[in-house]
């Protein structure tokens, strides 16, 4: 009797601390985020509306954002001088500059392509897919 009872609370204390919860991780969405990213077009408006995504060659732009928050680019777009990044929901995503300006884009991904909209008076976007790491 004294060894079942053993057995038993060897088993719970087994189920009661070997089954903690791992550390948090990033939410699936923005996890994907995180990496380097070509930049493939650009869509940049006179501010009439006739504006259209322009394939960008070479791939030589980039944005680049780590999983620390912390990001960088070479992109002429208007991401150029980016040094930090937040999150603010699946669509929106706030980029922090050089000169501690913070500005609200929209952002949307697809499979392995970024889309990220905003920060202009007219249209403008960059779209990205992912580059090597």
């Amino acid at each position: 009797m004294k060894s079942s009872i053993f057995i038993f609370g060897c088993f719970l204390a087994i189920l009661t601390f070997g089954c903690s919860k791992g550390s948090k991780q990033p939410a699936e969405n923005n996890s994907s985020l995180f990496g380097k990213w070509i930049l493939v077009e650009a869509l940049v408006d006179p501010g009439d509306g006739s504006g259209k995504w322009t394939a960008v060659k070479p791939n030589y732009f980039y944005l680049q954002l780590n999983t620390d928050s912390s990001a960088e680019s070479n992109c002429y777009t208007g991401l150029d001088g980016v040094e930090r990044f937040s999150v603010v929901n699946d669509s929106v995503i706030n980029l922090i500059f050089a000169n501690s300006q913070t500005i609200k884009f929209g952002y949307h991904m697809d499979n392995s392509s970024l889309t990220i909209t905003g920060g202009c008076i007219e249209a403008c976007g960059s779209k990205f897919e992912r580059g090597r790491r």
